[in-house]
């Protein structure tokens, strides 16, 4: 198993962690939706089949939350039968709602073949519109993606320049994208180290990281 990368797995992602983080940040910022709460908090206690019980409903209606919440479940084997395609299934009605941990993890699982083909065309396509939204592990992917040229063209100073921003917005602790960047700078002439550092603070400048990255990608085509 390569280790330049975060494999899609429980360790890898956490999924639990951030099924409740989501369910947090819906008390703050999204309207209450019944029974979400309720599914947040038989997850956090380990009553898998409440969750679903109380989630199911919520994600048929086409709340996103609900629906990533779901796919969380089926990927898992948590309080149902571990089910990849209906995990993709479900990461996908909430991805295409602008859910960035639908969008990260439906990339994932392009890019290492769970429960699907291996396509790294699709999983930058995901990646890149979780990256939009500040997703550090999309951010992270994405580099690596563009590092190799796997679905994309090579770009290394793109992929280090993604490697700085979401180390950035990760802030304190040591984390793979930050391992990845040393290792890929490294390897890189001083130049386009220089390249990506001028990259790195044109996306990094406050709402400007998809204006920023359409702009260059556009004038790296031409």
């Amino acid at each position: 198993m390569r280790t330049i990368y975060l494999p899609l797995t429980p360790a890898r992602r956490q999924t639990a962690a951030r099924l409740l983080l989501c369910a947090g940040l819906a008390l703050t910022m999204l309207p209450a939706v019944a029974g979400f709460d309720e599914a947040a908090a038989a997850f956090a206690a380990g009553d898998y089949a409440k969750a679903l019980r109380e989630s199911r409903p919520l994600a048929e209606r086409g709340d996103p939350r609900s629906q990533y919440a779901m796919g969380v479940l089926y990927e898992n084997g948590y309080g149902v039968a571990k089910d990849l395609k209906q995990a993709a299934a479900w990461y996908l009605k909430a991805a295409k709602q602008g859910n960035s941990d639908a969008q990260y993890n439906l990339g994932a699982m392009y890019e290492h073949g769970v429960g699907m083909e291996v396509n790294y065309a699709e999983a930058a396509r995901w990646y890149r519109l979780a990256a939009d939204q500040g997703d550090i592990d999309a951010l992270s992917n994405l580099g690596f993606l563009y590092q190799g040229g796997k679905g994309v063209r090579q770009d290394k100073v793109l992929g280090l320049a993604l490697y700085n921003v979401s180390v950035a917005y990760a802030g304190k602790g040591t984390t793979q994208a930050a391992r990845n960047r040393q290792v890929l700078a490294n390897q890189m002439p001083v130049d386009d180290v220089k390249k990506a550092l001028v990259l790195t603070e044109t996306l990094l400048k406050p709402g400007n990281l998809k204006l920023a990255l359409d702009a260059y990608l556009d004038k790296a085509a031409r």
